[in-house]
């Protein structure tokens, strides 16, 4: 498949490589989890490679997406990885199923707005965009879904500019078209009465009718129901004969002409009880909000369940909306509301319940509606049942739309419900209104980074943006795309021209201040939230401050009932009420966080008087997860003295198997080294004697120790943590915790390959660590030393670091630390030339009980034994030792281990002539290597996939790769740097190397 870049074709490759790109297109924000990509890609049995080939297809499309001779990273800016998935930045208008929706909503507006030949030409130019099938020949579920709903799309846009068109009184040039829609679709409703409507207006009213005749027929034999309401009701009317339409007489629009309200000085209308469209026409909406902007899921879904068929019966429609204050719900339901007001040709009526205020009765409402309806003072019955039921009677048989804004409860609402099928309900609630039985719930959320910077363009104009869309975008994220936040900030600026978006921005930065910015006129963002906050109960008030006080992206039931120091199960009822009125999100099953605004909000209140209640849930949540990552760290380095280096003060929970250790870091470790940090700060300026403070300090530090087998890969978070720990430990002169935080930041400097960094900080954390007997840390700081050595290739400094650690391993009883380190010293002793050494050393350690079995330790042993073994020339038994190596691993799911077994097994298999089949090998490892950024790896890697392809003959790719690699190798100022330029100088890559 060919695609288009800047006028360059663009080969997009397989079909499920244009699923993965389909994916990320049409995905709000174009981002999506790797998850979701799998989902799409294989809906029920996913193979057990299914991260590892995704990551492919991610890796190739960057290829495809690198424009000309560009570099293949440079791509990158286009197609990036985010934590859990990846994100691909694409210009606004460059999909056109997303400017064909976006034409569809500016259609919406100009028929709003009066214009309706604009709208027709918008509408025009969307249906244009559609180039045959959407999406063929592209596998997977998720193409399917886009395909079903593009082409519904497609059906509704040609209902929509015929609709227009007959409007505009081009009646007869749409007979021809709409005789061949309903012929092609001959179960949609729409466009049958269309197709009546133009006959009409074009005279030929008996055609009219045998168009009804022929449509009730094929409705009766192929689903066996008669005609919906809209198209008996048109049928109806042609009958009638009436002159609306045929165009003899002007069309009167819903709420408006000889049905609205009386002005002021007229009579009101009296209701004849005898002929329910003599009611009053009550035209009771809001304007709709001219700014409006985005929310298309949520419109659409909104207006089918108002105006579609309710399943399987005849009923009251009901939508309902809930949502956060500020997130946009009346603004949502309002713009619905005029969007669906020609279906409810008997008028439309609104309430503001003022659920978030003082709550206006059910009875005080009815009076108005009634009153609205043509009742008279004097003949309004007392009581909400009677008012109630003289409400159902009035509405019965019309068509009436009725709008319940702020509501309370399921409770508040009831009584306020028409009875009659052709009625239809909107309600917007803070709360998740679970007693409205047949409604359909729209769950609102914030905006999408896009529509949120539609909006602020929307309202200060694109020449105010013109240059600063890096600072529209931190704009709208420090507004945490809360849309009312959003709207002040753009008022904000609107009302001083001066002020550059960059100003806005640096008024926002501090977390402090925040809401008080975050107000104009009558607007207020705290406002808002304190109507909320208002409402809840102490132990609502009590758990919403905690779960904000700490800085994690969200919390899982257990950890959150640590926080607020309650059993389990009342935790996560207390917390699933505080998401049920919007006050916190749940982003998954059991996990809870609070938007950033409200988090804001909430600190605040704990600032102003409770304290003391925020460090104690602090401390209580921090040793519930240190004991938490000390029992994950037990199950994936079994036989590790941690438990006795780590001071643990609460029980944490036992974790099955490796793999659900693995799992827990995953989803935990980055609110973790939040938490860490978050410590760091609090006690870094705290008098050194304080035994609180102490105590936190070291567990913070305690805690990254913990997470450390989970970091590979992601050291920044690690490092970036470690410091803030090392900053408090050096302000409080607290020698233990500095070491351990040198430690820290020096293991993360070496993963990162910054080898003179990395021994600068380890030797000073191996210093701290003698001077207080923190053995276990010495102990790997010496192993750190010693690979920081193998590295630079100072063998036999790297063998001295390695010895004092093996011996100090056997001291503690630590024998995965000291197998660990046995690995180490065997690659060194490969790289110094004694390969035999390092089997012998492999072989010994395998022989031992524990690495029988498979897992992690079996895995890394029979790595090492299989590179010593290539370097002993065994080439055979290398490639044995490396497949089960590769295996364990893979099963592990440890994809760094993965991509370095699989160049390792690439490089012995074509040592052993066959070089084809160690080919896909190698180029599996550097898509893996760069996908995780781990450089050094990624040279290695880069080598021996140049040792593979020039044993094929291909030079120039061979000498391509060790040219890469070579540039890796000098910015990391690796020993490797000078293999590489020798190769390059000899114009071919060298076989003999390993």
């Amino acid at each position: 498949m060919l695609g288009e870049q800047g006028g360059v074709p663009v080969v997009l490759g397989s079909p499920q490589q244009r699923a993965v790109l389909a994916v990320l297109l049409l995905t709000p924000g174009h981002t999506a989890s790797t998850s979701d990509l799998i989902d799409a890609l294989w809906p029920d049995d996913p193979p057990s490679h299914a991260r590892t080939t995704v990551r492919t297809y991610v890796w190739r499309l960057r290829r495809s997406l690198a424009v000309g001779a560009e570099p293949v990273d440079q791509a990158e800016g286009r197609l990036s990885s985010v934590p859990g998935g990846y994100h691909l930045d694409v210009p606004t208008g460059c999909v056109d199923a997303l400017r064909a929706e976006r034409l569809v909503a500016e259609a919406g507006g100009a028929s709003a707005g009066g214009a309706p030949d604009r709208a027709r030409a918008l509408l025009g130019e969307a249906l244009a965009l559609w180039q045959g099938e959407p999406l063929v020949g592209i596998p997977g579920p998720f193409a399917a879904r886009q395909r079903s709903r593009l082409g519904d799309l497609r059906l509704t846009l040609l209902e929509e500019r015929v609709a227009l068109d007959i409007a505009l009184g081009r009646a007869a040039l749409c007979v021809s078209e709409l005789t061949a829609l309903t012929q092609e679709f001959p179960l949609r409703e729409r466009f049958h009465e269309l197709l009546m409507r133009a006959l009409c207006q074009a005279g030929r009213q008996t055609e009219a009718l045998e168009v009804f005749r022929s449509a009730r027929r094929l409705l009766v034999r192929e689903l066996g129901v008669e005609p919906g309401r809209d198209l008996a009701a048109l049928h109806g009317r042609i009958l009638d004969g009436d002159p609306e339409l045929t165009g003899r007489a002007p069309a009167v629009r819903p709420g408006s002409g000889s049905g609205s309200a009386a002005g002021p000085g007229e009579p009101e209308p009296t209701p004849d009880p005898e002929r329910p469209d003599a009611l009053p026409r009550p035209a009771q909406l809001p304007p709709d909000d001219a700014d409006f902007i985005g929310r298309e899921a949520a419109v659409e879904a909104l207006c089918a369940a108002l105006t579609g068929a309710a399943p399987g019966r005849d009923a009251l429609r009901i939508g309902a909306v809930a949502g956060m204050g500020g997130v946009g719900k009346t603004a949502l339901a309002v713009h619905v509301a005029h969007r669906v007001k020609e279906h409810f040709p008997a008028g439309q009526l609104y309430a503001d319940l003022r659920g978030d205020g003082g709550p206006v009765t059910p009875e005080a409402v009815l009076t108005a509606f009634l009153r609205a309806l043509g009742t008279a003072p004097e003949a309004l019955p007392d009581g909400l049942a009677a008012k109630s039921a003289l409400f159902r009677s009035l509405t019965d048989g019309r068509r009436l739309l009725v709008v319940l804004d702020n509501a309370v409860d399921s409770a508040q609402i009831r009584p306020l419900l028409p009875g009659a099928a052709g009625c239809a309900v909107l309600v917007t609630s803070r709360a998740w209104l679970a007693g409205l039985p047949g409604a359909r719930q729209i769950g609102l959320t914030v905006f999408a980074p896009q529509e949120a910077q539609d909006l602020l363009e929307r309202m200060i104009g694109a020449e105010r943006l013109a240059g600063e869309s890096a600072a529209a975008l931190d704009l709208v994220t420090a507004c945490g795309f809360l849309p009312l936040a959003v709207r002040i900030v753009a008022a904000r600026l609107a009302a001083r021209p001066s002020w550059t978006v960059r100003v806005m921005v640096d008024r926002l930065s501090d977390e402090r201040r925040r809401l008080d910015e975050l107000r104009v006129g009558d607007l207020a963002v705290q406002a808002t939230f304190e109507l909320g906050y208002r409402q809840l109960t102490p132990y609502q008030v009590r758990a919403f401050r905690l779960v904000a006080a700490v800085d994690c992206k969200d919390l899982g039931t257990a950890a959150a009932a640590a926080l607020l120091g309650l059993d389990e199960h009342i935790a996560d009822e207390l917390l699933e009420s505080l998401a049920d009125v919007a006050m916190l999100e749940s982003p998954a099953a059991g996990r809870y966080r609070s938007h950033e605004l409200l988090r804001a909000f909430a600190r605040r209140k704990s600032e102003a008087g409770h304290p003391a209640e925020t460090v104690a849930g602090r401390t209580r949540l921090l040793e519930f997860q240190l004991a938490t990552a000390c029992a994950a760290f037990e199950q994936v380095v079994p036989g590790d003295p941690i438990r006795d280096a780590l001071d643990l003060r609460a029980p944490g929970p036992a974790f099955a198997d490796p793999e659900a250790a693995r799992g827990w870091a995953a989803r935990e470790t980055d609110s973790l080294l939040s938490l860490a940090t978050q410590v760091a700060t609090a006690v870094a300026g705290r008098p050194p004697g304080e035994r609180q403070a102490t105590e936190e300090l070291h567990a913070a530090v305690g805690l990254l120790i913990a997470l450390t087998p989970f970091n590979r890969g992601a050291w920044q978070g690690q490092w970036a943590a470690a410091r803030a720990l090392l900053h408090a430990a050096e302000r409080r002169a607290d020698r233990w915790a500095e070491g351990r935080a040198r430690f820290l930041c020096g293991n993360a400097a070496l993963a990162a390959a910054r080898l003179d960094e990395a021994e600068q900080l380890t030797r000073s954390a191996a210093q701290a660590c003698r001077e207080t007997g923190d053995t276990v840390i010495l102990r790997q700081s010496l192993n750190d030393l010693g690979m920081m050595a193998q590295y630079r290739g100072h063998y036999d400094q790297a063998a001295r670091c390695y010895d004092e650690a093996i011996l100090l391993a056997r001291a503690l009883g630590h024998e995965t630390g000291e197998s660990a380190t046995v690995f180490n010293a065997a690659v060194a002793w490969v790289r110094s030339g004694q390969p035999a050494r390092a089997v012998r050393a492999c072989l010994g350690e395998l022989d031992k009980p524990r690495l029988r079995t498979a897992g992690a330790g079996r895995a890394q042993a029979l790595y090492v034994l299989g590179f010593s073994l290539h370097a002993s020339q065994r080439y055979d038994e290398a490639a044995e030792r490396l497949t089960e190596a590769l295996a364990l691993w893979t099963g592990l799911d440890q994809t760094g281990w993965v991509a370095a077994t699989r160049y390792r097994l690439a490089d012995t298999l074509r040592a052993l002539g066959r070089a084809e089949e160690a080919l896909p090998l190698a180029r599996a490892a550097v898509e893996a290597c760069q996908e995780g950024r781990s450089e050094r790896e990624s040279g290695q890697a880069l080598m021996v996939l140049g040792r593979v392809l020039s044993a094929l003959g291909r030079r120039a790719e061979a000498l391509d790769c060790v040219e890469r690699a070579h540039g890796l190798f000098a910015r990391l100022g690796l020993p490797e740097e000078r293999a590489a330029a020798a190769q390059l100088a000899a114009g071919e890559p060298d076989l003999s190397a390993y």
